[in-house]
């Protein structure tokens, strides 16, 4: 193992591209940046003979925001289509999405089949589903993957497709959803269809609430999905525009049967939490009789202690033991700690696969927040963070969140390239740094201009 690289990189979150012609929805604006990371790993790969593996630790492809269009239909960036085109996952319809999605980021895939080697030094990239792209799990999938990255007869092995994780050379892969809200749990993550409809893939309420709620309203706010989990963005929304986060409560709250019928675990001791969701699903549906709420402090109090209830039923921690740090009307830090709690549930899972699993390294995504922790005696917790838009401000920042919600493209412009570094010594010990891509000044690079020409110019 001594010489060898892993890079390992999540939530890019690729759609069908297009931003610029005004596509909403699509997230992913680094091609050019992950074209130049490919460059440089490539010269290093070819300059010292060095084998290198790239991972894609999940959510690296948008499902749920790209449509699945007929036999012949072409893209429009700036259509609504329906929620059922977004939400079809069966293996044809994902296998189309899956061409628009390379259709709509030509560089990164060229840039990557130009990075992909059969030969010594090899070069291999390695991915891992997420909740947002459960479909490739589909071998139709897979294939349209293979077919644009020239991965098929001799260069087969350069591509593999792991079901949820790696474990093996001292390190230990995952995307990170199974562990942190309930909300976007999978009954069963490796076989991941939905049991009333064996040929869709299932998808969990997070899902639901993207489908159904936020495709709609990114349109008009789109900075929405750059903020994670789902319950601390619910909380900012109704501490910056109360009625519109009525709204998101409200199409949280409507998952419930989902939550139910995939992951919930119903016994006798959520019978309050339950009771408690019942009656605020039903006082929520008019979000314009709450208006008053937001200026008693007493009622939204009220409120508050009930959503904190009820929220509970999505995974998320009690707050008892926090709650007397805040005013019962403050919906700002309950987004905080929403947010610290998923962190820490990732934090605890990793000690605990640092055991079981015997890894040095143990990789999440997932939560978008890029992360280098020591888990002690040599092991480390890594998480890759995302090369989507992530907040750049303190969560319990007032006033930088007032910026956001008025003035978006004051944040939403910046990138942090996260991503982590694997390398072994001469014992075969995995060493994980967490870095930044910086994208250099352009320069001629002649091989790989060559290369990279050559492979745009078939994709046209």
């Amino acid at each position: 193992m001594a010489g060898r690289v892993k890079i390992i990189l999540s939530d890019l979150h690729l759609g069908a591209g297009q931003a610029e012609d005004g596509n909403a929805l699509e997230d992913f604006t680094s091609d050019a940046a992950f074209a130049g990371l490919m460059q440089s790993l490539f010269e290093e790969s070819e300059t010292a003979q060095r084998e290198v593996e790239l991972i894609f630790a999940g959510d690296t492809f948008e499902f749920l925001q790209v449509p699945a269009l007929g036999e012949g239909e072409a893209f429009d960036p700036t259509a609504r289509y329906s929620p059922a085109q977004y939400a079809a996952s069966d293996e044809a319809a994902s296998a189309a999405k899956m061409r628009l999605i390379t259709a709509g980021h030509v560089l990164f895939f060229a840039a990557l089949r130009a990075f992909l080697n059969d030969a010594p030094p090899r070069r291999t990239a390695t991915f891992i589903k997420g909740n947002h792209d459960v479909n490739l799990h589909w071998a139709a999938v897979q294939e349209v993957i293979r077919q644009v990255l020239d991965a098929t007869g001799p260069r087969a092995g350069c591509v593999t497709f792991e079901e949820r994780r790696i474990s093996r050379e001292g390190i230990y892969v995952e995307h990170g959803h199974q562990y942190a809200e309930r909300i976007n749990r999978f009954p069963d993550f490796e076989e991941p269809h939905d049991p009333k409809a064996p040929d869709q893939l299932y998808l969990p309420p997070g899902s639901g609430f993207v489908l159904g709620f936020l495709n709609r309203l990114e349109r008009e706010h789109y900075w929405l999905d750059g903020v994670k989990p789902i319950t601390a963005l619910i909380w900012y929304i109704l501490a910056l525009d109360f009625r519109f986060g009525i709204r998101a409560l409200g199409a949280l709250l409507s998952q419930l049967p989902a939550l139910m019928w995939g992951s919930l675990p119903i016994t006798w001791a959520v019978t309050a939490y339950l009771e408690a969701h019942e009656r605020l699903e039903q006082e929520v549906a008019d979000a314009d009789r709450l208006e008053p709420l937001s200026h008693d402090p007493e009622r939204l109090g009220d409120l508050f202690r009930r959503a904190d209830l009820a929220l509970a039923l999505y995974g998320v921690p009690s707050r008892e033991a926090e709650a007397a740090a805040w005013p019962d009307y403050a919906a700002l830090p309950r987004g905080a700690a929403e947010e610290a709690a998923q962190r820490e549930a990732l934090s605890r899972i990793a000690a605990q696969k640092c055991r079981q699993e015997r890894a040095r390294v143990i990789v999440f995504g997932h939560t978008h927040e890029a992360t280098l922790e020591d888990l002690g005696e040599g092991a480390v917790y890594c998480n890759t963070g995302t090369w989507t838009w992530t907040r750049g401000f303190a969560p319990h920042d007032f006033a930088a969140w007032r910026l956001l919600f008025k003035n978006p493209e004051q944040f939403t412009q910046e990138r942090r390239l996260t991503y982590v570094r694997i390398e072994y010594d001469e014992a075969g010990q995995p060493h994980a740094q967490l870095l930044t891509y910086q994208p250099p000044k352009p320069k001629a690079k002649g091989l790989w201009l060559g290369l990279l020409g050559r492979l745009m110019g078939r994709r046209r």
